[in-house]
């Protein structure tokens, strides 16, 4: 068996003398059968032995004398054994039992493992990636069960990771193990002088200052990865993991890179999104899907700032190059430093895009994200030490809304929604300074258009329609440049942007006034400047959104009138080689057929089809392609046979049929199994975990189920899951941190259900909203709990407002009131949410007011309620009184 022993750490030969015999023990313990010695190590000697009563192989890991009489030795092997016991998982060494012997020997008794440790299968041979990539899985859900539970190991290596005959991988000797909460208490056991933690895996922080957190772990757990990877451990300066190994795929640079930062900030947030980011990089087609679904729409308009190594090499080494400038007259060094800086900028800027350009079709942009992060840093240093200068506001936002694009379309969406808001908000202070800054103005509604992007690619369409009507708002503030092309173009972009928001949350109307405003600004623009070739792209994905839009509302002829526009750009610009060719004649045919002409539909799929088929020979096994081109065969059956050309269809359905096993050959993405989180929920409920705790569940069970890619899925597990826990989360007090959980079920149902059932959605967030506010009742001054009542509370007021139901819009005004009531000066203040969710209430309630007019009177007198309560303890600024004026005049 692998014992998980530091044999760095061996005991003396004196100390192994007071180590007792099998004999000895098995006198001592008589209710094992003591079978010998199996190992030994610096925390003690592990003994095979049979549990008698139960007939099962134990090992009984047993101090010796000589390190129990040690000062805080003793301790030490308690608190492993208490933090092992308390650690229920399939990928941790089970502890059964633990206790002390009459003649005062520590021990505690543990699952046997038969097999070997990770190191011993090392030294037999190399493990290949297929088999890597699992056991480092498993690993990061076993670490993240321990973090979720205080415990961090601090010692993590291959002779502490045990592995069974089946190659599942145990998780074993937490000797160093540190409970969270009780640092302090703990590190005082730590004898002076001495560091914890084995060098060659153990961190930074860990080996210069003692400084110990889950981060720790995740350092020590990228270290392995990269001998498992490589077959060398990173010392210094080290290659990425495919440089020291060919065979390495590249997308597993990034996050070996990441796991490594010697910044614990800067490695990843959580064992859950360590092993979310290794298995995304070992899937590739799911790395693909992913590209499609973000960077459909914003490839055709985005070349944007993107880094490699030379860029920043330039960037950060610019002193030493033109330090010989010192020697110049200070007019000269000015002009030089102006010249360089230009210089800098224009060949970043040509870097980044050619090597987004190169990069986003093969999906290695994990090859980015160590360089953005540096460049991040770079730009970061530079705002701070220019005073928050506008300019470098505008170049730190830039890298920062990159970085948000480059990890969001690798599936790290709640990291980039951070990075584009980080973004806004520099570009909000700096505007509040230099307000007649077009520039500026318009880089922000470019970072509103960013992240409202982003939030509809990730499903969150109240949220991203919000973004977008603050686009819109932001367009109008333009004087004295409104009417200039660039301010039309923000605005027609703005409108657009409204108008994808609007078309999810199924406002066809809406979304149709929208598209066309947007259009209409477009045709104004190109009458002006007719050869400008990217407003007649954009005209042209107007157009097949129009189509779209009128296919939605069962306009067939409208459909037709505008994929006929569209189908004609495409024909001009691209001719009918192109692959683009394919797709708009696909929707050529659908219109088609809707309008019951399969004969006019025939030549329009065939020629979808010829084109479909070469792409799939160039991208053998992408989903997308072979998902168009499984409609593209079925919709010409379907017009064959309307065409009474039964045998015409044969060859079509045969192929339909092979192209549809190979996409259900594909991997998919399947809904985290809820058994799991039901032991771990039951688990939980057993003890008197936190609200850190149970949040920590609540974003697992979200990341689990927010991966598979049907909403009537994600919906029905969160249901599931909701009704599996409600009846004992209804037994326990309204202060228990229990209602965590039922709390975030109801919340993600309300956001799931908004576009269907905005009742349903209305009293699933009401619920969220009422468990929430008596939480902070019971804990008051958590600032964290307070936002998250407000952020129900503003989840009930989208759902009421685009629901039906007037009661329901003035019960979920009077609920956003009393929780903006609830608010501390510390919630509201921090990064400016007082402000932001006074933003939403008054966007929310104006809708209302329109919709409902009725109800101006009581509407009025709450929204005046709000913008007391969240807007009278903010600093005075002229954006804190346009929403309290809003707020109180509607």
């Amino acid at each position: 068996m692998g014992l998980g022993l530091d044999d760095a750490q061996a005991a003396s030969p004196k100390d192994a003398l007071k180590v007792p015999t099998a004999a000895e023990l098995a006198s001592l313990l008589p209710e094992y059968e003591i079978q010998g010695i199996i190992g030994r190590g610096g925390m003690g000697a592990v003994y095979g032995a049979i549990q008698k009563q139960l007939q099962r192989p134990v090992a009984i890991k047993v101090l010796p004398i000589s390190l129990g009489d040690t000062p805080g030795f003793t301790a030490r092997f308690r608190q492993e054994a208490q933090a092992m016991a308390s650690l229920n998982h399939p990928n941790i060494v089970a502890v059964y039992d633990s206790g002390e012997t009459i003649a005062g020997h520590s021990y505690y008794v543990m699952e046997m493992i038969p097999g070997m440790d990770l190191a011993q299968q090392l030294e037999r041979e190399r493990l290949p990636t297929d088999t890597v990539v699992p056991l480092v899985a498993a690993l990061c859900e076993a670490l993240a069960f321990a973090h979720e539970r205080g415990v961090i190991h601090r010692d993590l290596k291959p002779s502490n990771i045990l592995l069974t005959t089946d190659g599942v991988p145990k998780l074993a000797d937490f000797g160093l193990a540190l409970l969270m909460e009780k640092n302090l208490e703990l590190s005082r056991l730590t004898m002076g002088g001495t560091t914890l933690g084995t060098l060659e895996y153990a961190a930074p922080e860990q080996l210069h200052h003692g400084q110990i957190s889950p981060a720790t772990d995740l350092y020590s757990l990228g270290a392995l990865l990269y001998e498992l990877l490589t077959g060398e451990l990173p010392r210094g300066v080290f290659d990425p993991p495919s440089v020291r190994n060919p065979g390495v795929d590249p997308a597993f640079d990034s996050v070996v890179l990441r796991a490594l930062q010697s910044d614990p900030d800067r490695r990843f947030a959580t064992a859950a999104d360590f092993r979310q980011a290794l298995l995304q990089a070992a899937d590739r087609r799911h790395q693909q899907e992913a590209r499609d679904l973000l960077l459909r729409r914003k490839m055709a308009r985005r070349a944007r700032l993107a880094l490699v190594s030379t860029g920043i090499a330039l960037l950060t080494g610019g002193t030493a190059i033109y330090a010989w400038q010192a020697k110049h007259e200070a007019t000269e060094r000015s002009l030089a430093a102006t010249k360089a800086e230009a210089k800098t900028d224009d060949v970043m800027q040509f870097l980044l895009t050619d090597l987004r350009r190169r990069l986003e079709p093969t999906g290695n942009l994990g090859a980015m994200e160590s360089t953005l992060e540096r460049a991040v840093e770079h730009y970061r240093e530079k705002y701070e030490l220019s005073g928050q200068a506008t300019v470098a506001a505008m170049k730190l936002a830039d890298v920062l809304v990159v970085k948000g694009d480059v990890i969001g379309v690798r599936g790290l969406g709640t990291a980039a929604d951070k990075l584009y808001t980080e973004a806004i908000d520099v570009l909000q202070r700096a505007r509040k300074q230099d307000a007649a800054n077009f520039d500026l103005s318009l880089r922000m509604t470019k970072a509103f258009k960013d992240r409202s992007e982003h939030r509809m690619a990730s499903g969150r369409y109240p949220d991203a329609l919000e973004d977008a009507r603050t686009m819109l708002q932001t367009t109008t503030d333009y004087p004295p440049h409104q009417g200039t092309a660039a301010a039309q173009q923000a605005q027609a972009e703005a409108h657009r942007a409204m108008a994808n928001a609007f078309g999810y949350t199924k406002d066809f109307d809406e979304a149709r006034e929208e598209y066309l405003a947007s259009k209409a600004l477009f045709i104004e623009l190109l009458a002006a400047e007719p050869d400008h070739a990217a407003w007649r792209d954009e005209l042209a994905a107007l157009e097949m959104s129009l189509g779209s839009l009128a296919e939605a509302v069962e306009d067939y002829p409208g459909m037709l009138q505008h994929f006929t526009a569209y189908h004609d750009y495409v024909t001009q610009r691209y001719g009918p080689t192109n692959q683009l060719y394919s797709y708009s004649s696909f929707r050529m045919g659908v219109a088609m057929i809707k309008l019951q002409r399969p004969a006019e539909a025939i030549p329009y799929l065939k020629a979808a089809i010829d084109l479909a088929e070469p792409m799939l020979v160039r991208e053998p096994g992408h989903k997308g392609v072979l998902t168009h081109l499984s409609w593209c065969l079925k919709l010409m059956v379907e017009a064959l046979e309307a065409d009474h050309q039964t045998e015409a269809a044969l060859p079509y359905r045969e192929r339909q049929r092979t192209i549809n096993a190979q996409l259900a050959a594909a991997p998919a993405v399947a809904v985290a199994s809820s058994v799991n989180f039901e032991a771990e929920f039951q688990k939980l409920s057993a003890g008197s975990p936190t609200h850190l705790a149970w949040w920590s569940f609540c974003q697992r069970f979200q990341t689990g189920v927010e991966s598979e890619p049907d909403p009537k899925l994600r919906q029905e597990a969160y249901a599931n899951f909701l009704e599996h826990v409600h009846s004992s989360t209804a037994k326990q007090p309204p202060g228990n941190f229990v209602h965590t959980v039922t709390a975030f079920m109801h919340n993600r149902l309300a956001g799931l259900l908004l576009d269907h059932d905005p009742a349903a959605s209305a009293q699933h967030a009401a619920a969220a909203m009422n468990l929430r506010q008596a939480l902070v009742q019971a804990h008051p001054g958590d600032p964290i709990l307070e936002r998250n009542v407000l952020s129900s509370a503003s989840h009930w007021l989208e759902a009421a407002v685009q629901g039906q139901n007037t009661a329901t819009v003035l019960a979920a005004a009077t609920g956003f009131a009393q929780a903006a009531q609830l608010q501390s000066p510390a919630a509201l203040n921090e990064k400016s949410q007082g402000l932001s969710f006074a933003q939403v209430a008054a966007t929310k309630l104006e809708t209302a007011v329109h919709r409902w007019p009725e109800l101006r009177t009581e509407l009025t007198a709450t929204a005046s309620t709000i913008a007391t309560a969240l807007l009278d303890r903010l600093p005075k600024s002229s954006e804190v009184d346009s929403i309290s004026d809003r707020l109180k005049h509607l």
